[in-house]
């Protein structure tokens, strides 16, 4: 695991996610306030959205089911160890069932629904005290 600002090797995972992955990478990797943390075709994403408070997005092309719990706690930790991160933000699309079990089971907690422009999602918040129970 580690962090990139490889564009070409962040594209070749978002490459197969277009219809989440909007931003442009060159722009959004050369902030040196966002991360992406890779292993092997999957990556995790952090992007400083106000007052320490990162959004994240895990996009794995290869992992599934307990394999991503696993690597989603991995990077969780990475973040938290080796990027020194306080809080952590999810939002996640009503419909996307697995990805919002996924985010639950590292130990995310549900604020619950919100309207956002690519329609409802639910917000999830990790902070750096959560990370001592996964």
């Amino acid at each position: 695991m580690k962090r990139s600002n490889n564009v070409d090797e962040v594209y070749s995972v978002t490459q197969h996610y277009q219809e989440y992955f909007t931003f442009e990478e060159e722009s959004w990797l050369s902030n040196p306030n966002n991360a992406a943390i890779v292993e092997g075709e999957n990556v995790g994403f952090a992007e400083l959205k106000d007052c320490g408070v990162y959004w994240v997005h895990f996009c794995f092309h290869t992992a599934r089911g307990r394999q991503a719990v696993d690597l989603t706690k991995r990077m969780l930790s990475f973040l938290f160890d080796e990027v020194r991160y306080n809080s952590l933000v999810g939002l996640i699309a009503e419909d996307n069932r697995k990805a919002r079990w996924l985010i639950r089971q590292v130990g995310f907690k549900s604020v619950g629904m919100t309207d956002t422009p690519n329609g409802v999602c639910e917000m999830f918040i990790f902070t750096r005290k959560d990370l001592n129970g996964i």
